[in-house]
């Protein structure tokens, strides 16, 4: 049987922001404040240049602009967007 309390503790243990958490872009990791980030951001981080373009991992792209909810541990891959054929 879940009591109040019960429920009440199990919030709290999930609204706690999340302080920092690592994610790896090109098989490197990277460390990021929060649990959320930008496109921009994840590149920034990684040390990856602005134009490269970001994919999860399952290949969607991501946009500069866009909000990621970051899960530990995640892998994502930078791609130069120039076209070199």
């Amino acid at each position: 049987m879940t009591t109040a309390e019960d429920v009440e503790a199990h919030d709290d243990e999930h609204s706690k922001p999340v302080e920092q958490t690592t994610i790896f872009v090109n098989n490197r990791p990277v460390t990021l404040p929060g649990d959320h980030a930008t496109g921009a951001q994840i590149k920034a981080a990684a040390g990856v240049p602005a134009d490269f373009k970001l994919y999860d991992e399952k290949g969607k792209p991501i946009g500069d602009d866009e909000v990621v909810k970051l899960k530990p541990d995640e892998r994502f891959t930078a791609i130069s967007g120039q076209d070199v054929s």
